[in-house]
């Protein structure tokens, strides 16, 4: 059960009221009542002392007038019941071995009434003994006031508390009436009001007539509800600017999406253009073979008919001999071109994604050589020395080879592209390199091109990888190589693709992959 503030305002005074009541009605009435009954006791006693040590100087000196003056001393007061003034006997056995004392009269007053020598304090009176002794005689005094000044008395704390209890109750009940009324009306106003502004109403309003905390509390409330209410305004007015805004934008990222397609198209066909060009080179070594070797067939074919019109049927065989051994070679250097142009046009297609056993060292290999003889097919003067570094222990790995292949035709293009501008600038002792290695860890694999180039600036060093970033001149670069080269590794294979480098000296970038021990196949 939820209590609301009147409620709980209610309680709290309802409880001050009931334990100030208890205070009143129980507690200090039974307080005041003991103290007054303690003080009335102690003053019946001084009184019995009084009057006793008035009796034992009478008795010493023998002035029994001075003995009835000391009775009398409390004779008017109208409190008084009565005083006894008791003679102590000593009463002994026949043996004398023992004694008891026995209290007799010796004189009472008033001198009509009943004595009870063994009188003690009850309800109605209170009972005091001071004892004496003297040369003449031994006793004491016993003296007998009425409580029934104690009753009134008590009687008039009850009537007191009572109506202080009623008075406090009343003040208790105004109070609550005053309470509920200044404090929880004005916080159950001001809730309901929060209640319409929190439903988007912005229109209700307390009205503040104190000065105290509610007050200040009510005018802070109606602050805030108009600026909500202007903010309110003028974000629905943002909002249909946004609108409109959102709107541009999609048309303005559909239209960079075509772009960026067709960038990465470019991109692609800047890439199978040098990757073109290594295979130019790679095929024209065996097609040479093919060519010379077909026109040293055709010399051997003419001698070999000039032979058999002589009728030198030996010298013949011999040159048919030759003629065959070179249509080997051609056989074989035909089909060294025919692998060549197989396997490129494989890793030329568009990428599937999909992944298959391959021989991770045999494809570094190649495409490390592949970029070099596409630069060198561009400018015969560029001269570098690239070599390999492979970890035969490898073996093959489960990976998208059109992917990977694309990865690493651009990272060595990079390279190779890196150490040529450093050779602009170098002196005669600067030789390049570039080195493609491969390595074997716990759970991975590594591939490193690294490269003694140029190196790349810190300052560009976090922007590498975003899209259409290059450092590369305009017009020779589009800057997704690096980009779409990060994303074949890192999503396409679950991998990391990072980069050391120093500027000046040269630049190292590192893919890992997952290696799996059940992706390996023995070849």
């Amino acid at each position: 059960m939820v209590l609301n503030l009147k409620s709980k305002i209610w309680l709290t005074v309802a409880a001050v009221v009931l334990m100030f009541s208890f205070f009143t009605l129980y507690y200090f009435p039974d307080q005041q009542a003991k103290l007054l009954y303690d003080n009335y006791n102690t003053e019946i006693q001084n009184l019995a002392n009084t009057v006793s040590l008035g009796v034992k100087i009478g008795m010493t000196e023998q002035n029994f007038e001075g003995v009835q003056m000391a009775m009398e001393f409390v004779k008017n007061d109208p409190r008084l019941e009565f005083v006894y003034l008791l003679q102590v006997d000593t009463v002994w056995n026949e043996a004398h071995t023992s004694f008891v004392l026995e209290d007799k009269l010796f004189k009472a007053f008033p001198a009509n009434k009943e004595i009870n020598l063994g009188a003690v304090s009850n309800d109605s009176s209170i009972v005091k003994r001071s004892s004496f002794e003297t040369p003449v005689i031994s006793g004491a005094v016993l003296i007998g006031f009425s409580t029934e000044a104690i009753n009134i008395g008590k009687q008039r704390i009850r009537v007191v508390s009572l109506l202080v209890s009623g008075l406090v109750l009343g003040i208790g009940i105004v109070l609550g009436f005053v309470l509920a009324r200044n404090i929880s009306g004005p916080v159950m106003d001001l809730r309901s009001a929060a209640i319409r502004v929190s439903q988007g109403d912005f229109t209700p309003r307390v009205d503040c007539k104190s000065n105290d905390e509610i007050g200040d509390l009510g005018k802070s409330f109606n602050i805030m509800v108009d600026y909500l209410s202007r903010t309110t305004q003028k974000l629905k007015e943002a909002n249909q600017s946004l609108a409109t805004t959102n709107d541009a934008l999609h048309n303005t990222v559909l239209e960079l999406n075509a772009t960026q397609n067709q960038l990465i198209q470019k991109e692609k066909m800047a890439s199978l253009g040098e990757l073109t060009a290594g295979i130019a080179h790679e095929i024209q070594n065996p097609l040479n073979f093919v060519n010379n070797f077909s026109s040293v067939n055709q010399n051997l074919i003419d001698e070999m008919l000039e032979e058999l019109e002589k009728g030198d049927v030996e010298e013949a065989t011999a040159i048919a001999n030759d003629i065959k051994v070179m249509a080997e070679k051609i056989g074989s250097h035909g089909k060294r071109a025919d692998a060549i142009v197989k396997g490129m046009l494989q890793h030329s297609r568009s990428s599937t994604g999909e992944k298959k056993p391959i021989d991770l060292n045999a494809l570094a290999e190649e495409y490390l050589r592949l970029s070099y003889h596409g630069l060198r097919a561009k400018d015969t003067s560029f001269v570098a020395d690239y070599k390999t570094d492979l970890d035969e222990a490898i073996g093959q790995v489960e990976a998208a080879p059109e992917d990977l292949s694309r990865v690493l035709l651009n990272l060595c293009n990079n390279a190779f592209y890196s150490v040529t501008e450093k050779k602009k600038q170098a002196d005669k002792t600067y030789k390049p390199s570039v080195v493609v290695s491969t390595r074997r860890m716990d759970g991975k694999v590594e591939i490193s091109v690294k490269d003694n180039g140029t190196g790349i600036p810190e300052k560009v060093l976090s922007k590498i990888f975003n899209p259409f970033f290059t450092t590369k001149p305009a017009g020779q670069g589009t800057g997704l190589g690096l980009s779409l080269s990060y994303d074949i590794v890192v999503k396409g294979h679950g991998g990391e693709l990072s980069v050391k480098t120093h500027e000046g000296q040269g630049t190292e970038f590192i893919i890992q992959l997952p290696y799996h021990q059940a992706a390996v196949l023995s070849t």
